[in-house]
């Protein structure tokens, strides 16, 4: 049983309701015993300074906020060099890392996972000198997320956030060729599209790896080959019948190391912030950081459990 927690909130998240979840739940953990910290963003970079300043006091760090908010908490605390679990309390646009793992609907369940569910070591990807939990993305939606970053108001981002950039860009977008090698070996030299995935979902609900998971030591990629409109809406209608894996222009890979060039500007995006532009090397880091989760891996395969 935990006896203290920080929570690190983005008070922007949940269309400006991420402050009162994260004040619900420091008065049930305090409720239930725990000594509780509560640590509002008011900035990027915040989360990653608050964790990496905290994350030795405390028995586990609770993000209150989307994704983008937990890959900064999930760098603070492995720059530390630290083992506290990070518990999710989400709060997003997306939310991918607490479908991922299975995380309870209600914020009372997900107390409860916070002060006693068991901890899971999952991998980490690393894009640069980056870390990432969920995916990085090479060409198309990190030009989308690029231009969503310089929208960005106080107010938060929704899914609308993305829809005028999305259209925009698939209006003009040039697609590039990239040059795509793992674990030493050039596997595609034509991929126009590439996402790297260390859990199944990616931008929500779509489950376009459907074999990873997310404590497995490696990298898992997919390469799309497709340079216009028309294939922009075919990929996005497979994906919402989770049927990518079956197109013919779509190549999948699996490694621990992936180099990626260009002859050209190509953007990258990883959990969903930007990320640098090309060249750039992606690695697996195994059993970097730990979760507090509900349950074993839904999938039902191995999982590296630690106990609480």
């Amino acid at each position: 049983m935990r006896k203290t927690a920080a929570i690190i909130a983005n008070p922007a998240s949940g269309r400006g309701k991420g402050i009162e979840t994260a004040r619900s739940a420091a008065e049930m953990l305090h409720a239930q015993g725990l000594e509780v910290d509560l640590l509002q963003t008011v900035a990027a970079g915040h989360a990653r300074k608050y964790a990496n300043r905290i994350c030795n006091d405390f028995d586990v760090i609770v993000s209150v906020g989307g994704d983008g908010t937990l890959n900064e908490i999930v760098n603070g605390i492995v720059d530390a060099e630290s083992d506290t679990p990070i518990a999710i309390i989400p709060s997003g646009t997306a939310n991918v890392v607490g479908l991922e793992l299975g995380l309870p609907e209600t914020l009372e369940e997900q107390v409860r996972v916070a002060r006693s569910g068991p901890v899971r070591s999952l991998d980490l990807g690393l894009a640069g000198e980056r870390r990432f939990t969920m995916c990085a993305g090479i060409g198309f939606d990190a030009k989308i997320v690029d231009m969503v970053s310089q929208q960005r108001s106080g107010d938060g981002i929704t899914m609308l956030s993305y829809t005028i950039p999305t259209v925009q860009t698939m209006l003009g977008y040039k697609f590039p060729k990239m040059r795509v090698s793992v674990d030493g070996q050039l596997v595609d030299e034509d991929a126009t599209f590439i996402v790297i995935g260390n859990m199944r979902r990616y931008g929500g609900p779509f489950r376009l790896f459907q074999k990873a998971t997310p404590d497995d030591g490696k990298l898992d990629l997919c390469c799309l080959h497709g340079d216009g409109m028309g294939d922009l809406l075919r990929y996005s209608w497979n994906a919402f019948w989770n049927r990518v894996p079956e197109l013919h222009d779509v190549s999948y890979h699996t490694g621990k190391n992936v180099m990626i060039e260009a002859d050209e500007e190509v953007l990258v995006q990883i959990d969903g912030d930007s990320g640098g532009k090309l060249p750039m090397e992606f690695k697996i880091l195994p059993g970097a950081v730990n979760f507090c989760v509900d349950h074993l891996d839904p999938h039902g395969e191995s999982s590296r459990l630690k106990q609480a």
